[in-house]
């Protein structure tokens, strides 16, 4: 008869990485029990675990009276069901431990938004004093665990062959654009991450804006996330990877989205674009990309299954964004550098489409002043930077007839309103570019050299300025 092997803490790491609740049963002294889920187990050494503490008045009261309790763990793949004996030893309110619980707690409020509710009061630290995986005899939900068909095998980690590689591709970079391009095609064909999205945070530094994503029906370039909302807006926050296997089991995903139309279907100014994402995603990983210390953006995947990234997904996607991060401030400022010595402006051309017939499309487009949205024929294409930036070119297309422009003269236009220090002109015009591009429309932005590109417009245009939305 074959020796059973000894369980131990470290043999369970997928269980505590929240794609289930556990389960914590304690008992009074009177012998009455208490069943409660939690939102998270944390591993503290090869001995012990933290409970999140939140609202277990009851469970409190019980182990104060009785310092034992039993939790039941399961694996999230397959399903395999585990309990641990524990017994209490501690309450910790501060320190490493507290915070690295804390930092998990946080990432779950983040899909509702109920920070400032679903907030860890304490680390309730145990001693594990046994552990036994449960009989198929015994489960709760009457099945036998391990299932070799419907099982989903672990997914395969970041290879460092392809780890390697897209690091080399993504350091031969020169261009923004194609430095995005590179990165979220790279990290699909080499690394296997099949959705993934990069946001920038803005000139503010309060949102970030989506550059381009990879694998998704609904590209979303020019949606937004607010610093501190959701697991995007978190990892900003913290300048901090997060993760998160469990989102179907939260209440819901946080999204910065409103509403396209009013029910009125009144074209108003402070739209936004739906940010993209998978519509049954369980699974995402949020990191931030820096350079010398300073946010740059967020880097995002999901995935449909849950529990599908571990820590080793969060490293590779760290080392990625940290790339990223110091490629864009290397172009931005390579960027600046040739746009200063370049000529200031460029001789007026008229576009071969200007002048057209009058039976040429029109056309319309309508900028609101206090945000910069900008629409065309109706349709909400972008606001802030990239609606000024889209509007001066039109009005300078409508009276010079001009097409060819340099980044340099464009980036002192005080209309557009861009910070003298660490401006993101150039992520504004490719996300402009990428915008237009998406929507298929008759007017594009078109990159003709270092620091200069070209406005493309098809057929004729007529510009509406609308100061408020009154």
């Amino acid at each position: 008869m074959t020796e059973a092997v000894e369980l131990r803490l470290q043999d369970l790491a997928r269980c505590f990485d929240g794609a289930i609740p556990v389960v914590l049963v304690t008992v009074s002294a009177a012998g009455v029990p208490n069943v409660t889920y939690l939102s998270k187990a944390h591993v503290v050494d090869h001995e012990r675990i933290a409970l999140s503490n939140q609202f277990l008045s009851k469970s409190a009261r019980n182990l104060a009276e009785v310092p034992r309790g039993s939790l039941l763990i399961i694996e999230p793949t397959a399903h395999d069901e585990y309990r641990l004996d524990i017994a209490y030893e501690r309450t910790e309110r501060r320190g490493r431990v507290f915070d690295e619980l804390k930092s998990e707690i946080d990432a779950i409020a983040a899909h509702t938004g109920m920070q400032e509710v679903f907030r860890l009061r304490a680390a309730d630290i145990y001693r594990v004093t046994r552990i036994r995986q449960v009989p198929a005899n015994e489960r709760a939900d009457g099945s036998a665990g391990t299932d070799p068909w419907t099982t989903r095998p672990p997914r395969a980690t970041a290879d460092v062959a392809g780890l390697g590689e897209l690091c080399a591709r993504i350091a031969r970079c020169t261009d923004l654009d194609v430095l995005v391009k590179v990165t979220l095609d790279g990290l699909a064909e080499l690394l296997s991450y099949e959705q993934s999205m990069l946001l920038l945070l803005d000139e503010g530094g309060r949102r970030l804006f989506t550059l381009a994503s990879h694998g998704y029906e609904h590209e979303g370039v020019g949606s937004e996330v607010a610093v501190g909302e959701g697991v995007i807006g978190l990892a900003a926050e913290r300048a901090a990877p997060v993760r998160v296997g469990n989102a179907h089991q939260i209440a819901k995903y946080a999204r910065s989205v409103r509403r396209s139309f009013e029910a009125s279907g009144a074209i108003e100014p402070g739209r936004e674009i739906e940010l993209p994402g998978l519509p049954f995603a369980d699974s995402r990983v949020a990191v931030p990309a820096l350079a010398l210390g300073q946010l740059v953006g967020v880097l995002a995947v999901e995935a449909v299954a849950s529990a599908e990234f571990v820590a080793a997904d969060e490293a590779a996607l760290t080392v990625i964004a940290s790339l990223v991060g110091t490629a864009i401030e290397s172009i931005r400022a390579e960027e600046r550098a040739a746009s200063a010595g370049a000529p200031a402006k460029t001789s007026p051309s008229a576009s071969p489409m200007a002048g057209a017939a009058g039976a040429a499309p029109t056309t319309h487009v309508r900028f609101f002043a206090i945000d910069g949205s900008t629409f065309l024929d109706g349709d909400y294409v972008i606001k802030g930077v990239a609606g000024r930036l889209l509007w001066s070119l039109l009005r300078q297309y409508e009276r010079e007839g001009r097409t060819e422009f340099t980044n340099r003269e464009v980036r002192l236009d005080p209309t557009l309103a861009l910070p003298d220090f660490r401006d993101n002109f150039e992520s504004r015009l490719i996300l402009l570019k990428r915008r237009l591009d998406e929507r298929e429309a008759t007017i594009r932005v078109e990159k003709t050299g270092r620091g200069r590109f070209r406005l493309a417009v098809t057929g004729n245009v007529r510009l509406d300025e609308l100061p408020t939305s009154s």
